[in-house]
């Protein structure tokens, strides 16, 4: 399981400003270098910025279907893990309950066997009802 850790955090906060830091001196830059008037500046701007959050917010939506899809196959392979260990065991304990039957089984009519010779002694399954 991939975990983020502090230094990738610290990176990617890192990374992000270092943008927001580039992106206000571009801005500023094309304020005082643009040859075109302030209005038509501003509309540009703004049509830019459209664009930029347009943009940005696709990208978000495609790390969240990403992240999401690998969430989906961790959790699915987690459930196949999950049955095949309890079909594992399953089959264990089926395999420990027909030993421990066939052993009862054999044990049982041992005991059934020696008692016959006794005197006296009826096993309970040859018993009639008195």
């Amino acid at each position: 399981m991939n975990t983020y850790s502090e230094t990738d955090v610290n990176d990617s906060v890192g990374t992000l400003s270092a943008f927001v830091v580039g992106a206000a001196v571009g801005a500023a830059a094309a304020l005082i270098l643009a040859p075109s008037s302030g209005r038509d500046t501003r509309a540009y701007l703004k049509r830019r910025g459209n664009e930029l959050g347009h943009d940005a917010m696709e990208r978000g939506k495609e790390q969240w279907r990403s992240q999401s899809e690998r969430m989906k196959s961790a959790i699915a392979s987690g459930w196949d893990r999950a049955g095949d260990a309890i079909q594992h065991a399953r089959q264990q304990g089926e395999a420990a309950y027909r030993e421990t039957r066939e052993s009862f089984g054999e044990t049982r009519q041992s005991v059934t066997d020696s008692s016959v010779g006794r005197a006296g002694y009826r096993p309970e399954s040859h018993r009639s009802a008195e």
